[in-house]
């Protein structure tokens, strides 16, 4: 059994059919921890793994490009849960067509921009009645390439998935004083997936390959820990971050891992 279970009672894991959301849901799933895989495909089959394992899962499908159809299709899920304490990861993603301004179709940006950001935060909106009720949750959003820098190669990824980042310093601000809740913005690093072999075919450079394991491993610590430092902020997984989890006692600086502008 995990130690996962003394704190949270379910985690939530959108894009959990592949990639990051899957490799997240099977290795809580079969560490004990019930999950919620929710995705537009192959969200039943991940689920079933586990199940098959001897963990508890269960699946939402859902397109992540309809964000109302994503909120109703939770909000009906979760009328029917028992659960109180969430973890919730938001690891729904798509890198869209490659390019820029100068040679994009908008409609391609407007796409991605809807699943991810407004299809995982749909998907979230639905969900936090029930956190604030229980005065608890845990939150991790997925940043990617482009987010604290220019990736032209990818413009509208690089968009939607800034914005992700500055919604999880929003949502973090918003939910002070509300409770025991703790978010984080993830840079995962490039992970051998789907998604990174369409970068590759675009043209992309992959300076350096991470390991799956990096944000699987930050994930589980993350919504395990009792206490941190770095809420709401922009953290990647090669980050010296295991410092500042469960050390009530250490105060991060106020300009580390922020989206901003600083002047020198």
């Amino acid at each position: 059994m995990s130690p996962l279970n003394e704190l949270l009672d379910v985690v939530v894991i959108t894009g959990a059919g592949r990639g990051i959301g899957a490799a997240i849901a099977r290795h809580l799933g079969n560490a004990g921890v019930p999950v919620v895989c929710v995705s537009r495909s192959n969200a039943a089959q991940v689920a079933e793994e586990i199940r098959s394992s001897g963990g508890r899962a269960e699946s939402i499908c859902v397109d992540f490009a309809d964000p109302k159809q994503t909120a109703e299709a939770v909000q009906q899920w979760l009328a029917a849960a028992p659960y109180k304490r969430f973890g919730v990861v938001l690891a729904a993603g798509v890198t869209g067509a490659p390019g820029g301004l100068l040679n994009s179709d908008l409609s391609d940006w407007i796409r991605t921009m809807q699943i991810n950001l407004f299809g995982n935060w749909a998907a979230l909106q639905v969900l936090l009645p029930r956190l604030l009720q229980a005065h608890f949750g845990r939150i991790v959003a997925f940043s990617g390439g482009g987010s604290a820098y220019a990736y032209p190669i990818f413009s509208g990824y690089a968009a939607s998935k800034a914005a992700v980042v500055r919604a999880t310093e929003n949502l973090d601000e918003e939910l002070k004083g509300k409770g025991d809740f703790c978010t984080v913005c993830l840079a995962p690093g490039a992970i051998e997936t789907d998604m990174l072999k369409g970068v590759r075919a675009a043209g992309a450079e992959v300076r350096r390959l991470g390991s799956m394991e990096e944000p699987v491993h930050f994930v589980e610590r993350f919504l395990g820990a009792r206490h941190c430092a770095f809420s709401g902020r922009f953290v990647h997984a090669r980050d010296a971050w295991a410092e500042w989890l469960d050390q009530p006692g250490k105060s991060l600086p106020a300009n580390q891992w922020l989206l901003r502008r600083i002047e020198p």
